[in-house]
């Protein structure tokens, strides 16, 4: 019972702290901007007034020479200018005033010009915002009155501010790996041609220049790494715009691939395939020449089993065998598999066995089932093919190239264009193959 009171004294102690902690704080908001009001348009036209300041325990105040007190009220004393709260008061640092934001010195004197490097007082003391002439540059100013540098977004367009603040105009600017162009205006060119120095470059829908092949409005151009414009550079990449199917043949190389080749060649098409590993040797030629046309090379593991049934290591001893066979033959390694009858194309362990990206089909032509009858194959692919299809076919069948002599030239008349699996991945898919996948169509 002899210790209430003193728990009474540090609660009544603790209560008082806590709320001159309040107080404290809320003087230190009124500091940062403090709300007045008054009926002055512009406060350096304020009234001239002659008194003295008088410093008191609240603050420092006013007393006119006429001894009436003015309050709520910007002056002009000596030249420079106050502004007087509610009480005659001299009010300091930030306020707010008929809705802009204005900064008075430790001493009350109204400021102009910069605040560091981050804020900027015109000629009427507000503060600035939006766009600024100043000393003959051009600034940016947000609604919260700091300077603007970097990137900035303004009514849709984007400028650039150096690290000064300072617009940028008619340059190049290079920020985070792309180089972009500004106009006279310091705004930023988007998804068009430009000429500078007698050089053209293209800049893209994001502005930055761009480099390599460029399909720019269903054409092909080459930019050379500096971004001019190379028209001596002929690109033979495929229209993503545009239809586009991926012929793919399984278990060759084969004595009709030669001619297949051929009739590739003849119409600007490619294919991929899908070589068993120990047909290779035989006929490395031939490989090599589907390599030199652009077709892609694919891996069909070494003697065709059921992958699913081998271990781990006689997995990746068939897949390894195919492509070294493949690479000793064309100097190139295979990209992609095609597992055996498609087994294992939703296992996890097989696919990350095979350690390539793997390739199923979405048009199966059992042209293999019906090697007397070449009609029944180019039924298969022409009464069904759509825009992404990958078409499965076998090149070790004469009826099958025969099939083919017809499907590829009535393909490109119907506007497909016929490209290797990892171009339809990339041109129409979006994607780049990846590891551990199995890949059906690109529709």
């Amino acid at each position: 019972m002899k210790k209430r009171p003193a728990i009474q004294h540090t609660l009544l102690f603790l209560l008082l702290l806590f709320l001159l902690c309040v107080t404290s704080a809320c003087k230190v908001h009124a500091r940062i901007t403090t709300l007045i009001t008054g009926t002055q348009k512009n406060v350096t036209q304020a009234e001239t007034v002659t008194g003295t300041w008088e410093k008191t325990e609240s603050g420092v105040t006013f007393k006119p020479q006429d001894g009436k007190i003015i309050t709520n009220q910007w002056i002009n004393f000596k030249g420079k200018i106050y502004y007087l709260d509610s009480k005659g008061q001299r009010v300091t640092e930030w306020v707010l005033y008929r809705g802009k934001r204005y900064y008075l010195t430790k001493y009350g004197v109204l400021r102009f010009g910069w605040i560091g490097k981050r804020y900027m007082l015109k000629s009427t003391g507000a503060m600035a915002k939006g766009w600024q002439q100043i000393d003959g540059e051009t600034y940016y100013f947000n609604s919260k009155g700091n300077r603007v540098t970097g990137w900035k977004k303004i009514k849709g367009s984007y400028y650039y501010f150096d690290p000064n603040g300072i617009l940028q105009k008619n340059c190049w600017i290079r920020t985070s790996g792309h180089t972009y162009r500004l106009d006279t205006n310091g705004k930023r060119l988007i998804s068009q041609w430009i000429r500078v120095k007698n050089k053209k470059y293209y800049l893209n829908e994001k502005g930055y220049r761009v480099t390599g092949d460029v399909l720019i409005k269903g054409k092909w151009y080459h930019f050379k790494n500096n971004g001019v414009y190379d028209p001596t550079a002929k690109v033979d990449a495929p229209n993503p715009q545009k239809p586009m199917v991926a012929l793919t043949f399984d278990d060759g190389p084969g004595p009709y691939t030669d001619r297949l080749l051929d009739c590739l060649k003849c119409n600007n098409a490619k294919a991929t395939f899908f070589m068993v590993g120990s047909s290779v040797p035989g006929r490395a030629s031939t490989v090599r020449r589907m390599a030199a046309m652009g077709c892609e090379l694919g891996n069909h593991s070494w003697s065709h089993p059921r992958l699913s049934s081998l271990s781990n290591a006689g997995i990746q001893d068939q897949i390894s065998r195919t492509s070294s066979a493949i690479r000793n033959a064309a100097d190139k390694s295979p990209t992609l598999c095609r597992l055996p009858y498609g087994d294992g194309h939703n296992s996890s362990r097989v696919l990350y066995a095979v350690g390539l990206p793997s390739i199923y089909w979405s048009i199966d032509t059992r042209d293999w089932a019906n090697t007397g009858n070449p009609q029944h194959t180019i039924n298969a692919v022409l009464n069904s093919v759509q825009d992404g299809d990958i078409i499965l076919m076998h090149d070790i069948h004469a009826s099958s190239v025969t099939a083919a002599e017809t499907i590829i030239p009535a393909l490109i008349s119907r506007g497909y264009q016929l490209v290797t699996v990892s171009e339809l991945a990339k041109y129409k898919g979006n994607t780049t193959l990846r590891t551990g996948t199995t890949y059906y169509s690109f529709r």
